[in-house]
């Protein structure tokens, strides 16, 4: 059986946006549950969730690039990004041409859905924007992780609901363990 090493790490969360940032917040105690912010809980008796904070996503990629993408699929590329640049992958072409990807999702771009019924109620049931689609569906994330990084492996989405990322690294360890792929990125 071969052995499987972890050569890079990646992070975005409620605590942090690196792998740093991240474990020195767990190591203080400290919580990413917050007042909501990323829309007017104004109406809704919840007033608190644990969302990504400062993310600024040209900091992994084009603009024009991440507004064709949903939130959860900037987290991805931008966790993706941190973890090819840690384990000293990132720009190899020939490392990531087999590269393939297994990413756990729960579910897709919900802001994205929301944005989609709003057009489609004001335009008299007539427009909804043309990404609506791409933007929303749980693999749009592995698709433009290997859109960004060149990776022309599989690039798969597992969905399992609380226990998608965890699936996802077994997956991708199944995988290098039985010699069908020597790399891949994997997490949720």
């Amino acid at each position: 059986m071969r052995k499987v090493v972890v050569t890079g790490l990646g992070c975005i969360s409620p605590v942090g946006n690196s792998v740093e940032e991240t474990w020195e917040a767990l190591k203080a105690g400290k919580s990413g549950i917050a007042p909501i912010a990323g829309y007017d809980a104004g109406p809704f008796k919840v007033k608190y969730d644990a969302e990504v904070k400062n993310f600024v996503a040209s900091n992994y990629m084009e603009s024009s690039v991440a507004r064709k993408m949903a939130k959860f699929t900037q987290y991805a590329v931008a966790a993706a990004t941190q973890a090819l640049e840690d384990s000293g992958l990132k720009g190899n072409a020939e490392v990531l041409e087999n590269t393939g990807i297994f990413l756990g999702v729960g579910i897709g771009g919900f802001e994205v859905m929301e944005t989609g019924y709003k057009s489609y109620f004001t335009s008299n049931f007539t427009r909804v924007a043309p990404m609506t689609i791409p933007m929303l569906i749980p693999n749009e994330a592995a698709g433009n992780i290997a859109i960004v990084h060149g990776c022309h492996g599989p690039a798969h989405t597992i969905a399992t609901a609380c226990a998608s990322g965890t699936d996802a690294i077994g997956n991708a360890l199944d995988q290098i363990r039985s010699g069908r792929m020597d790399v891949c990125l994997a997490g949720g």
